[in-house]
């Protein structure tokens, strides 16, 4: 058989968690073809040799926010570069499809600036971004279409079916509004989705009470969930995400498990415990979280629910209204919250720009108001496309999680204008360099695992996670000596080192170093 391209001289980390060993790797089409140490003199349209590099399987970047992204950029560099072969979305419940026009009309004002591209008024609408898919498969076919470079799995948000259904009204859904959020979520399981997140911090998930939560999680079969809370109240938001899974008979993801809050540090073992005794009730749960101690969303999500009810247009209208703005500077002003742990990310206007990366109470002491006063004008300035990153985790809560045998790695990198989180450009490259060789707070082959085959089998993706003869052929290949993060909070669009090559279903997106710009990436639809 004539072998499209063949790697020499490789260690081996199958994703399995099994120690390395020494083999070639044949690629024939779109798939593995061998690995063994193949006969000196087979060949191959292209010879790589990988002495002292480590393959493995692509990696799955299990929680993304790709959605506007890969469709108007493609090659998608921020993850290519760093060997992620395929992006699961949505996450956070934040999406774009299944939607009506209304809801979709809703959803491009309101959470568009998590994106950075294509409706905000300071980028110039993308040709590749039409925004007229109501379904998940009209939206799934735009990627077809368009191509891309790396695979995705697309996860349905929770927030699109809602303001579909209810606009962003704070309460929870009538019986009539609830059954067409069941409809269009069974619509897009068929459709090829792989489960449903959802987002319960965020307006106006956060309104759902349990009698939504479970029939949209039971509908859809999985749920990833950002949880009510991730501070002091972890515990009884953990709870409920619990209670969520198990009244409705389908697994949980806890979405970037975190514990912010002085009150936590340190308490990573206790929460391990109460997510290890849920499972032995039976309960099916994993994690996923990013090698960070900082968080990012978008600045309105910190906003009252009075505030926020009606949607982008009622937040716009009462930021006008002297008085009602008056009111919620108040309000904001009296929440317990340290803003020098916040920075600003992500803005646009000319009001703001100067100051990206400036904490919260810094841009307010250089313009001459109080932080609250500030955070209503970047509202609006902005148009509610301005994003924070927020330190609040703890160094040793992050290490503890990362060592649980149910926890996976998970991006949640933000695409925005300008500055935005790192782990957008490091998340997995910070995992290999930092944590498994420099750290040892887990070792490569269980680092590759929680990578690759964790994510894979908790979707249910086939011959993807694992390098096996006959699975297709999603490979990175990088020195475990020199693979390493680049990108910081003070410049966070940096690519990382150590990883020359990267495969989507046997071609290369990235050789010896560079993007090629081959769209080889598919849409991966779940199938009964």
């Amino acid at each position: 058989m004539a072998l499209d391209i063949l790697i020499r001289n490789v260690q081996i980390a199958d994703g399995t968690g099994s120690p390395l060993y020494s083999a070639d790797i044949a690629i024939t089409g779109d798939s593995i073809t061998e690995i063994a140490p193949l006969a000196p003199n087979a060949t191959a349209e292209q010879v790589i040799d990988g002495t002292g590099l480590v393959a493995a399987p692509g990696f799955i970047d299990i929680h993304t926010h790709a959605d506007i992204a890969l469709m108007a950029r493609p090659e998608h560099h921020p993850k290519m570069m760093q060997g992620v072969t395929t992006e699961v979305f949505t996450n956070c419940g934040l999406g774009f499809a299944p939607v009506n026009e209304e809801g979709l009309a809703i959803q491009k004002d309101y959470i568009l600036g998590l994106f950075g591209d294509d409706g905000n008024a300071n980028h110039p609408p993308h040709p590749k971004v039409d925004w007229k898919w109501r379904s998940v498969a009209d939206f799934l076919e735009r990627y077809e279409k368009n191509g891309i470079g790396t695979n995705l799995a697309y996860l349905m948000p929770h927030g699109s079916v809602r303001v579909s259904a209810m606009g962003m009204a704070e309460r929870p859904a009538t019986p009539d509004e609830l059954e067409t959020m069941r409809s269009m979520i069974a619509q897009g399981m068929d459709e090829g989705a792989w489960g449903l997140s959802t987002g319960i911090w965020y307006a106006p998930m956060r309104s759902a009470d349990r009698a939504e939560l479970v029939t949209v999680c039971k509908e859809a079969g999985f749920f990833a969930t950002h949880q009510r809370d991730y501070a002091e109240a972890i515990w009884e938001a953990t709870r409920e995400s619990l209670a969520i899974a198990k009244e409705a008979g389908v697994p949980v993801q806890i979405a970037h498990l975190q514990m912010n809050g002085a009150s936590n540090a340190g308490r990573a073992g206790e929460l391990l415990e109460l997510l290890e005794g849920a499972i032995a009730e039976g309960i099916d749960v994993t994690c996923d979280t990013y090698p960070y101690t900082a968080g990012s969303t978008f600045i309105q999500a910190l906003l009252p629910s009075w505030a926020v009810d009606g949607g982008p247009d009622s937040i716009l209208r009462r930021l006008s209204e002297p008085e009602t703005r008056a009111k919620l500077v108040s309000d904001i002003a009296g929440f317990p919250t340290d803003w020098s742990r916040y920075a600003v990310v992500g803005v646009s206007s000319d009001a703001n720009s100067p100051y990206e990366g400036l904490t919260f109470p810094e841009i307010a002491q250089k313009r001459g108001m109080s932080i609250a006063e500030w955070m209503c004008a970047v509202l609006e300035e902005d148009n509610l496309k301005a994003c924070f990153v927020s330190h609040g985790a703890h160094e040793n809560n992050v290490r503890e999680i990362m060592q649980w045998s149910r926890q996976m790695i998970g991006s949640d990198g933000l695409h925005l204008p300008g500055k935005t989180h790192p782990r957008l450009y490091g998340t997995f490259p910070r995992v290999l360099g930092h944590y498994v060789r420099n750290e040892g707070v887990i070792s490569l082959a269980e680092g590759v695992r929680k990578m690759t085959s964790a994510p894979a089998e908790r979707l249910g993706l086939k011959r993807r996670g694992v390098l096996r003869k006959g699975n297709f052929a999603d490979i990175v290949l990088f020195n475990p000596n020199t693979v390493i993060d680049r990108a910081t909070f003070d410049d966070p669009l940096l690519f990382p080192d150590g990883i020359p090559w990267v495969f989507v279903n046997g071609k290369a997106v990235k050789a010896n170093g560079n993007p090629t710009g081959d769209l080889a990436g598919r849409v991966l639809r779940k199938t009964k």
